[in-house]
């Protein structure tokens, strides 16, 4: 039975293509949350294809204004499951929102997926809309051979992890909707490796306020933008303090990381700005990543102190997004089991990993407490120009997902 299944995933990669090839082509760029009902039907549409019982929940409008400041653009969340009256259930989660588009891309648009060197081109096919091509195409091969998984099945396809998952997978963790004793959350590591965490990350945003003024007498003005600019030359120190051994963390292969401050992601001025006047505000972004050891609290009070330090006149720090680093132990029974299902797959041994940037993996393995993984396809050039991935690795994605469905966490 279990080759019957690696057989039909082989001889439907045309569907499982296609299938990615559909998702792609709905924009859910996020900011602000394009189609997301357009895609949380789509994704309905599947699942009842495949006789998974599903259903959409739709956040309130109220929470998504409290945290968002506007409901023109509403958030969906889709559970489905596939109950055989098995002692344990994990669950698959996957997001389907996007970050924006910019540049020349390949196929011109981005949401037109395009195919050139065995690899599928387009805004969501590495991250992450072609590991929910493969994880769909996982459950429907084993519905269609007829063989029963080794547990229940419960996924969800959520919003907005891109902008911290808070309205998404955070959600229905929230909400109790998430019944389930493990997750797996399809990324944070691909290949030959099993993600066991990520780290943490902290969004500032500092606005500075200065005096508008002619252009032809900036004596009688405040320019926000140079302060702007000498803040940011300022936290140039701040940067090299972080690259130093205090601070390393060792992955699980062996790998030396540190933390990383990422200035200017978003940068913008007022309202008033023009070439000839003084600029009277300006605003920019920084995004701090935390290594496991690192505490949340600190890193925030430290940051928040640097800008200070550096800033005059005096700025407006927020912070829209807090999300501690997320460890999770390797040799619990999930990883192993996931990695048994990987090495049975690609034919070599599997290695552990901790995503240097973050997933909604956190929300199941520390709000929820459930023991959680991270695996998905190996996307190329992620949130850059000709996002892509290897149509070859969408096929042993969902072989592996299918594989570790019909192994369970059992060893054998």
């Amino acid at each position: 039975m279990k080759s019957r299944v690696h057989q039909y995933i082989e001889k439907h990669q045309e569907q499982l293509l296609g299938s990615a090839q559909a998702l792609v082509r709905v924009n859910t760029v996020n900011p602000p949350g394009h189609n997301y009902q357009a895609m949380a039907d789509a994704l309905l549409e599947r699942c009842q294809g495949l006789d998974l019982p599903a259903q959409v929940h739709r956040v309130p409008d109220q929470e998504v204004r409290r945290l968002l400041g506007s409901d023109e653009f509403p958030r969906y969340n889709l559970i489905a499951r596939w109950d055989i009256g098995r002692p344990q259930t994990v669950h698959f989660n996957a997001h389907y929102d996007v970050v924006p588009c910019a540049g020349q891309w390949k196929f011109g648009d981005p949401f037109e997926p395009g195919l050139a060197g065995g690899a599928l081109y387009g805004r969501g096919a590495g991250d992450m809309k072609g590991a929910i091509a493969a994880l769909l195409m996982a459950v429907e091969a084993l519905k269609a051979v007829g063989v029963e998984p080794a547990f229940n099945i419960e996924c969800s396809f959520t919003a907005d992890e891109e902008t911290g998952g808070q309205l998404g997978a955070g959600w229905i963790v929230n909400k109790g909707l998430v019944n389930a004793d493990f997750a797996v959350v399809c990324e944070g590591a691909a290949g030959t490796q099993v993600g066991c965490g990520h780290n943490g990350v902290l969004w500032l945003e500092v606005e500075l306020t200065g005096k508008a003024a002619h252009a032809s007498r900036p004596e009688q003005g405040v320019n926000a933008f140079e302060a702007m600019a000498s803040v940011v030359q300022k936290l140039q120190a701040y940067k090299r303090k972080l690259n130093v051994a205090e601070h390393r963390y060792v992955d699980f292969d062996g790998e030396a990381r540190n933390p990383t401050l990422n200035i200017g992601g978003t940068f913008s001025g007022g309202e008033g700005d023009k070439i000839n006047t003084v600029p009277a505000g300006a605003r920019f972004s920084l995004d701090r990543r935390l290594v496991p050891g690192e505490q949340l609290a600190a890193v925030e009070r430290e940051l928040r102190r640097a800008v200070a330090r550096a800033a005059e006149p005096p700025c407006r720090v927020a912070a829209p997004l807090r999300i501690a680093p997320c460890v999770v132990n390797a040799d619990h029974a999930l990883p192993q089991a996931f990695a048994r299902a990987v090495q049975a797959v690609r034919r070599r041994a599997a290695g552990y990993r901790l995503s240097s940037g973050f997933t909604d993996l956190h929300y199941f393995a520390v709000a929820g407490g459930l023991p959680g993984i991270g695996y998905g396809v190996k996307g190329e050039r992620i949130h850059g120009v000709d996002e892509r991935v290897r149509v070859r690795d969408l096929v042993l994605t969902a072989r592996t997902y299918a594989e570790f469905m019909l192994r369970g966490l059992e060893a054998h």
